[in-house]
């Protein structure tokens, strides 16, 4: 797995953010890693399946917290680059029951991580994920094409999530996209994002335009609505999401992919994948930090 590994700090609720000079009382602000590849790594773990996960920290205590937090949860660190010079990546999710949440971001060394940092043969496994795209400037474009390629002619199936484009995808970033999805195996855009590559106007549509490009399977997640995959022969699969009360929507994305991710792993159907993937994704979207991750008994 190579992808965005950083702190995440989450305040809600946010509604607005307060007038410059002004302070505003929220109920909680929390913290904890996130990140495309450590809440993904995290889910993982607790699902009882070992990542390898690939990223980098800075050498500061945020590194060191984010290095103890994976460790703790069953997550290798042995491929978690330190950079001793730089701080690590900081995301703010502000999160409010009126609105989507939204998030600012500090890349600090994201901005220098790339392909130098990936081993050698940490390409030849049996899945290899790239995610939060736009978060590794570095990894953009060439080298991911070189990753995805790698990966897929060693004999892995490829899954690739992009994450949101801060620069609001400019049509010159759709089509780097589109031309890397020949190479992915699984494609996981949220709504959002698969709308902005397609260029279609609702979630089936946008599925069928990428499956098209990518010629393998497209899980377009569609938050407490569930999701709309097309398997690899462009059949149709809908699942809704189970009602629960919501917690603490951040990661949920993240962690619907470890469930798709380990259900495949254990030679399921697309279909039975997906089942697990919106399990799981609804059960961390729905627990707190502190017991964030469910074991595998615990879904039910």
């Amino acid at each position: 797995m190579i992808a965005n590994t950083n702190v995440d700090v989450i305040a809600r609720p946010v509604e607005a953010i307060p007038p410059p000079g002004t302070e505003h009382l929220v109920d909680r602000i929390e913290m904890r890693v996130g990140g495309a590849g450590g809440i993904t790594a995290l889910a993982l773990a607790a699902l009882g399946i070992k990542p390898r996960l690939i990223a980098c920290i800075g050498g500061d205590l945020l590194g060191s917290l984010v290095r103890e937090e994976l460790r703790a949860g069953g997550v290798p660190v042995d491929d978690v680059t330190v950079m001793t010079e730089m701080g690590t990546a900081v995301s703010i999710a502000m999160e409010a029951p009126v609105h989507d949440r939204s998030f600012l971001i500090s890349l600090a060394c994201l901005a220098l991580f790339g392909e130098g940092a990936v081993p050698e043969g940490a390409l030849h496994a049996n899945a290899v994920m790239v995610g939060g795209y736009f978060l590794a400037p570095r990894l953009r474009a060439v080298p991911t094409n070189g990753l995805l390629r790698t990966a897929k002619e060693s004999g892995a199936r490829t899954f690739f999530d992009t994450g949101w484009d801060p620069d609001g995808w400019r049509p010159s970033t759709r089509s780097e996209i589109r031309s890397l999805l020949p190479l992915v195996d699984v494609f996981l855009p949220n709504l959002d994002e698969a709308i902005a590559i397609s260029g279609s106007r609702d979630a089936e549509a946008a599925a069928r335009t990428l499956q098209r490009i990518s010629g393998g399977a497209v899980v377009v997640k569609l938050g407490a609505g569930g999701c709309i995959a097309l398997a690899s022969d462009a059949s149709v699969i809908r699942r809704a999401a189970p009602k629960v009360d919501l917690v603490d929507s951040t990661g949920g994305g993240d962690a619907f992919n470890a469930g798709l991710i380990a259900g495949l792993a254990d030679g399921a159907n697309l279909t039975e994948a997906v089942d697990m993937a919106v399990r799981v994704g609804t059960a961390v979207v729905s627990r707190p930090s502190s017991n964030r991750y469910p074991r595998r008994e615990e879904l039910g």
